[in-house]
């Protein structure tokens, strides 16, 4: 069964919206997710007109239908509210951003249409809007700084709703593993390195083998990813010119009190 390409259908209803900017950054962070459902309720008539021009998001705008806000939601199955509880209290029930896609799964079973309303700019939604609401929608943020910019809020909410198909689409691309012989190959180029440079020089040949390859088992690496390590370590070995040096036996030890042997007294 193909995922769904969002958590469910969405409407963004702004209600009594007053700044262009504000607007046009809504209708911007929609462009932006996927998103293309917006009404508005009881805009401010000449900042409603100036905002009909915002970077991907002007065919957002002129689709936008104005309406009452019963009309906004009449053909939705849930409708949340976003709101700031900092400065009044709200018995509501309550959903936090991170925890809509459970709340929805759970309210939304058969499918349908969800509308998100953000009052507006100054004072947010009135109790009368919150009242057509089921649920309040809850961004968390610092109590130091409870309220969010209208576009910032929108852009939050929007891509969780999009954030399904996000997350197929971010997926890392396919590689081409090297077989065994690359493998091996890199091994002995990084042997031959280091052995150059002088590095672990304290571990033995089996210990440095066995602590290269595993690091580079670690690694997602690509065939062409080990090919070109395979070159690099073979022109770092290269440039420093001929094989690498052999490790040089230090002399036994004279025994103490031992002295050359003496030749033959002459006659």
């Amino acid at each position: 069964m193909k995922a769904p390409s969002r958590l469910a259908s969405v409407r963004f209803v702004l209600v009594r919206p007053s700044d262009a900017l504000n607007m046009g950054a809504v209708a911007r962070a929609m462009a932006n997710f996927g998103l293309d459902d917006l009404a508005v309720v009881r805009p401010y008539a000449p900042h409603w007109r100036a905002a009909r021009s915002a970077v991907y998001g002007d065919d957002i705008l002129r689709r936008a239908k104005s309406s009452r806000l019963q009309d906004a939601v009449a053909d939705c199955r849930l409708v949340l509210g976003t709101a700031s509880a900092h400065n009044r209290a709200l018995r509501r029930e309550t959903v936090t951003l991170p925890a809509l896609r459970a709340w929805l799964a759970r309210r939304l079973r058969g499918g349908g249409r969800v509308a998100v309303l953000f009052g507006a700019e100054r004072n947010g939604l009135t109790n009368a809007e919150l009242d057509v609401c089921h649920a309040l929608l809850r961004i968390p943020t610092d109590e130091r700084a409870p309220s969010m910019n209208l576009g910032q809020a929108a852009a939050l909410v929007a891509a969780e709703f999009a954030r399904p198909g996000l997350a197929r689409t971010a997926a890392a691309p396919a590689l081409n593993p090297p077989d065994a012989r690359r493998l091996e190959a890199l091994v002995n180029a990084g042997m031959s390195a280091m052995a150059r440079a002088g590095v672990n020089a304290h571990l033995t040949d089996d210990a440095r083998r066995a602590r290269f390859r595993r690091g580079i088992l670690r690694w997602r690496l690509s065939d062409e990813d080990a090919s070109f390590l395979i070159g690099l370590l073979s022109r770092l070995s290269a440039e420093r010119g001929g094989p690498a040096p052999a490790r040089r036996t230090p002399a036994p030890t004279p025994r103490s009190g031992a002295g050359p042997r003496a030749g033959p007294r002459a006659a």
